[in-house]
């Protein structure tokens, strides 16, 4: 009982932030595994570094699931306290953490529905949550289970994270909404830093850098711009944190734009002298970010500008007056000519249309890769003698990266493509 007045004294104090219109708010929900170590202080710590007011409530008591039938009125599902909290404030975010034994088994297969509701309880959740915050977004807890595993599913954590991931997807097939895909940062984390873990002293929970790391991701679904440079380190030596951001960022965008994608998410398209967005029926109005700052607004999807280097984001409203963001995308634009052992390759015609023709010089061979400006490869190639002609008639017409791979480097020349 002590714990829990805790938990409501926490979420009680973050109340007095909520007087800004601009103002994010998160409403965490789960147990032990959000609460410890803060998950969602670290996380307003990173949305308050990067100037983005954020509030919060946190409902946390230890070992309580989504709808584990044993726990009674005590589950997220039935708990009459989480329901006055989803009603009580104007919700724009709802991070929906259940005990992640539930999500173990991979293949879509959960606890039969007499031990533990699982899509049903977020199923409930989250239609109470919309029903009184029609634009909020819930955030699916894709964490992480025992360092050890649980077999016979898996072995090792790493394989636990993926059966919980696998089966988040099922979830989101089922109820859509936004994946958090923490346990994949971390798998990319400890890669990374093999040095550090993510997991606490039991083996179970998070230490400080597995909540920081968490938090992170949790932001970035959220934000959906790279956390990289933010100044705030929640405690954790500064590099350590710089690499975590770095490794949420990447990993959010790679769930976003690929397994895991969110409905009425806008993405961006460069192309040449414009930026494109998703084209929807439901789009109302359209706000223009580069490096954070708004530079253009207006109705049209289609922002005409010259492209310069820098971060570029898209936040849409909605008819129904709901606003999404898209993944902030960089763009990099190199020199025209570079110079590799005093050869010059030369690249004809420029703009290209169908076929853009590649001279290598005094170079025998090379390394072709084409990119688009968000760094996504289209074209690979092995490059030899003098003369190699490259097909480019299936690309759309924009700014594209052509970088050549040699033995002492690489480097990188901007093409145009026409259509």
């Amino acid at each position: 009982m002590i714990k829990r007045l805790l938990f409501v004294f926490a979420t009680l104090i973050s109340i007095t932030s909520f007087a800004s219109t601009d103002t994010t708010r998160v409403l965490f929900i789960g147990n032990s595994f959000t609460y410890m170590n803060d998950v969602p202080g670290l996380t307003k710590g990173l949305a308050d570094a990067a100037g983005f007011p954020f509030a919060f409530q946190m409902w946390a008591p230890g070992g309580i699931s989504v709808g584990d039938v044993a726990q009674g009125t005590s589950a997220h599902m039935n708990n009459p306290v989480v329901f006055d909290m989803i009603r009580g404030t104007h919700w724009d975010y709802v991070s929906l953490q259940d005990n992640q034994g539930r999500f173990i088994y991979g293949g879509g297969r959960f606890p039969d529905t007499a031990v533990s509701k699982v899509i049903a309880g977020h199923k409930k959740i989250r239609d109470s949550v919309r029903f009184y915050s029609s634009c909020a977004q819930m955030l699916w807890f894709a964490g992480w289970g025992p360092q050890s595993g649980y077999p016979p599913y898996a072995s090792t954590g790493f394989g636990l994270i993926d059966n919980i991931y696998q089966n988040y997807l099922y979830l989101q097939d089922s109820l859509g909404h936004t994946i958090v895909p923490i346990g994949k940062a971390w798998v990319r984390g400890t890669d990374s830093l093999p040095s550090s873990d993510l997991w606490g002293p039991d083996s179970v929970h998070e230490s400080l850098g597995g909540a920081y790391l968490t938090a992170a991701t949790i932001f970035c679904s959220i934000y959906r711009i790279d956390p990289t440079n933010i100044n705030f380190t929640g405690g954790l030596d500064s590099s350590v944190a710089r690499m975590y951001r770095k490794i949420a960022f990447k990993t959010v965008s790679d769930s976003f734009l690929s397994d895991a994608p969110i409905v009425n998410t806008p993405t961006i398209t460069f192309t040449a002298g414009t930026l494109t967005t998703t084209i929807s029926s439901a789009y109302t109005f359209y706000r223009w970010y580069r490096n954070g700052v708004l530079f253009d607004s207006g109705t049209s999807n289609i922002e005409h500008v010259t492209i310069v280097d820098g971060c570029y984001q898209v936040e849409v409203t909605t008819t129904r007056g709901c606003t999404y963001r898209s993944i902030e995308t960089c763009a990099s634009i190199p020199n025209s000519i570079e110079q590799v052992n005093n050869s010059t390759i030369t690249l004809q015609p420029i703009p290209a249309h169908d076929q853009l023709m590649i001279n290598l010089g005094t170079l025998n061979e090379a390394t072709l890769s084409i990119t688009d400006l968000s760094g996504r490869e289209l074209i690979r190639k092995n490059l030899t003698g003098q003369s190699n002609n490259i097909d480019v008639s299936q690309m759309p017409g924009g700014i594209y990266l052509a970088k050549f791979i040699v033995n002492n480097g690489e480097f990188t020349r901007k093409i145009v493509i026409e259509k």
